[in-house]
């Protein structure tokens, strides 16, 4: 009886709003919800799918309605008329809004909208043809006092060909599709006692649901207008309101959460006493698997990408003659225990780092990856090393430490080879970005054990051709023999050092004055001279060989990093350079978003990739044309020398470190995640789109 009373309102509400907006003359001759049809591609290849997309826009002050429209309203319903060998499915939509009025819930779209269905082409249509589509839509638009019934006919057309997708075309799909609900990969339980209805729903602790709520996909299994109460029990969602008239041994819904992310899910009907015990098992078992399943698949990317880092200038040299000097090794007990000292150091340094961070944030602190180059005196120590290795290199002293093949680096044996994969792993974690965002921010969110282990994958993978040439004789036998062409290699290898020199130097004028620029400079070339002397005294076999080096390096190395400048005119740098963008505000963001598409993106001046996309991509001339064209706020977060809300930030988006790009469109809560290695042509489209 309920249920038919609640029927005979709703169809009295929309008879009688029909007729006022029949009455009403403004009306009359106009479409109140405007309704665009799209193709994923304009020329789909057969026995292939596609997207079809219906883009949904209510006049100002008027609203569509979702799957399941709630207590008043009906739902959209959608006639196709296709030809042979087209089928299509059932059609998606994003997560909907609440609308209460008078102890009366629907569930609407109060702005633009997007649907998105399959289309099948089957495979026995020929390329070329032309297949006409065909959809009539029956709907319900309504204002605060007027509904009305519309009805549309939108057509387009497939060419059958190649398939191809353009890229704007694609971006724009993937945006639709991100508004979607995503399906949970574990099944719920619910029970009803005393017309209570409780939820168990699989779902990790550390995902917010304070202000979460879910919708029913079938109206009226649950009372629409109850109060939802949730609650996390460990990995468990609890949720609490009124059962419905028509709730049966299944339930179906949505959880849309406060940050506009919608999870569809199902729940059978269990015994209220075996509910919360049998969800938690059934996630338990699920979150290890998972948990396992995305360490695994983090661990492989940061060998991955610690095989990538040993292209970088200032690895690739450290790397390139450990390489060579493993053809003046005359065992291969030495070889493979050179290789193996290599790894060990470029672990651990890998796995410390991992250990500092974790320790920190468990602390409390927001850091992230690569934090040691937010230091001046990091910076500063690693300018004056990386100098004397240049030097080294271009043949200005010879004592041992990078020189393959060399006396006295034969003398230290395994001991060379681990404080080298010490020092090439610690200069290469800034270059990290591109190719580890993902792993490194799995890392941090992960089981500790697990995240030790993927730190632990990065530094593997950047020994990882050294230790295959230790342990391949046949890798080995197809290397250069020696000669004299090492001397001019090496000299060769000392220019990517020398450039590594040049980008230390102007980070660290990023982040600190001049005075305090020149006396690192100062520093550098004073242990550059006693690392000179010391090679000169060591050929004449001169007592007390080391001291000039020691001395010349050591003591104004520790004047400099004992010195931590003042940061003003880094400050003012920056000021200068956002002057035509926004510095990074969350409370800014929130209010931009609303209002127009914002580019927001996350940089720091000892990202060597961070600062090719800006060269390359974001301060092209016809980018910023485009953005002015299309009213888009470009917003900069600079954490060049740490800032904890940035890190915070990036941490909530899965990453550790930059470059991280995201597009918001106007009044979206969720951002499009742009690829790490920008194109004009990708921030054009985005722009246009």
């Amino acid at each position: 009886m309920k249920l038919f009373m609640q029927l005979v309102t709703t169809w009295l509400v929309v008879l009688l709003c029909s007729q006022q907006a029949i009455a009403n003359e403004p009306l009359e001759n106009q479409r109140l919800l405007s309704i665009a049809i799209a193709l994923e591609s304009d020329h789909p290849a057969a026995g292939g799918t596609l997207e079809l997309a219906l883009t949904m826009t209510p006049q100002q002050g008027w609203h569509g309605y979702w799957l399941n429209p709630g207590d008043a309203g009906f739902p959209t319903k959608f006639s196709w008329q296709l030809p042979d060998g087209v089928t299509v499915g059932e059609m998606q939509y994003p997560a909907p809004s609440q609308l209460l009025t008078a102890d009366i819930m629907n569930y609407v779209y109060p702005g633009e909208f997007t649907l998105l269905t399959r289309v099948e082409i089957d495979s026995s249509v020929a390329v070329g043809s032309s297949l006409p589509i065909k959809l009539d839509i029956s709907y319900l638009v309504c204002s605060p006092s007027v509904c009305l019934p519309e009805q549309q006919r939108v057509e387009t057309t497939l060419i059958v060909g190649d398939g191809r997708v353009s890229e704007d075309r694609a971006q724009k799909f993937a945006q639709w599709r991100q508004k979607l609900a995503r399906p949970l990969d574990a099944k719920g339980r619910f029970s009803v006692e005393n017309g209570e209805f409780t939820l168990a729903l699989p779902l990790p602790g550390s995902i917010e649901s304070d202000n979460a709520h879910i919708y029913p996909v079938i109206n009226h299994t649950i009372a629409n207008n109850a109060k939802q109460t949730l609650s996390h029990d460990g990995d468990v969602l609890r949720m609490q309101t009124q059962a419905g008239d028509e709730l049966g041994e299944r339930f179906q819904g949505v959880l849309v959460l406060d940050n506009g992310v919608a999870l569809s899910f199902e729940a059978d009907k269990s015994e209220r006493a075996a509910l919360l015990s049998e969800a938690k098992n059934n996630r338990s078992d699920s979150s290890i698997k998972n948990t396992w399943l995305l360490g695994a698949t983090a661990f492989f990317g940061a060998i991955l990408g610690g095989l990538l880092l040993n292209i970088m200038p200032c690895v690739f040299p450290i790397l390139s003659l450990k390489i060579l000097s493993l053809t003046h090794q005359e065992s291969e007990k030495d070889a493979r225990s050179g290789a193996v000292a290599y790894t060990s150091g470029a672990v651990l340094v890998c796995v410390l780092l991992g250990g500092v961070i974790l320790g920190l944030r468990a602390l409390g602190h927001q850091i992230g990856w690569a934090f040691q180059l937010q230091s001046p005196a990091v910076i500063a120590a690693l300018i004056v090393l990386m100098s004397a290795i240049g030097f080294n290199l271009a043949g200005l002293f010879e004592i041992g430490t990078m020189t393959s093949g060399s006396r006295l680096q034969d003398k230290k044996g395994p001991i060379g080879d681990f404080w080298t994969g010490v020092l090439a792993a610690f200069i290469a974690t800034p270059c990290t970005g591109p190719f580890m965002a993902t792993a490194l921010g799995a890392a941090l969110v992960l089981p500790a054990g697990i995240a030790f282990t993927i730190f632990a994958g990065l530094g593997f993978g950047m020994a990882l051709p050294l230790l295959l040439v230790s342990f391949i004789p046949a890798l080995r036998a197809h290397l250069p023999k020696p000669g004299a062409w090492m001397t001019t290699a090496r000299r060769v290898l000392s220019l990517p050092m020398f450039v590594t020199v040049t980008g230390l130097i102007w980070v660290l004028m990023r982040q600190s004055n001049n005075d305090y620029v020149l006396s690192v400079l100062a520093a550098a070339m004073l242990s550059a001279f006693g690392l000179w002397m010391t090679g000169l005294w060591q050929q004449s076999q001169r007592r007390g060989e080391w001291w000039p080096a020691i001395s010349l390096t050591l003591l104004p190395l520790l004047a400099v990093i004992s010195w931590i400048p003042p940061t003003h005119a880094s400050s003012q740098l920056e000021q200068k350079e956002v002057s035509e963008a926004v510095a990074f505000n969350q409370d800014q963001l929130s209010a931009l978003r609303e209002k127009q598409d914002v580019f927001l993106y996350f940089t720091a001046d000892w990202c060597l990739t961070c600062k090719v996309n800006e060269k390359t991509s974001i301060d092209q001339k016809d980018v910023k044309e485009a953005f002015k064209q299309s009213n888009v706020v470009t917003m900069v977060g600079d954490w060049t020398s740490g800032d904890s809300k940035i890190t915070e930030f990036l941490s909530q988006h899965g990453r550790s470190g930059v470059p991280l790009y995201l597009w918001y469109k106007k009044g979206a809560s969720r951002p499009l995640t742009l690829p790490q290695v920008l194109t004009p042509s990708v921030l054009i489209n985005q722009a246009g789109g």
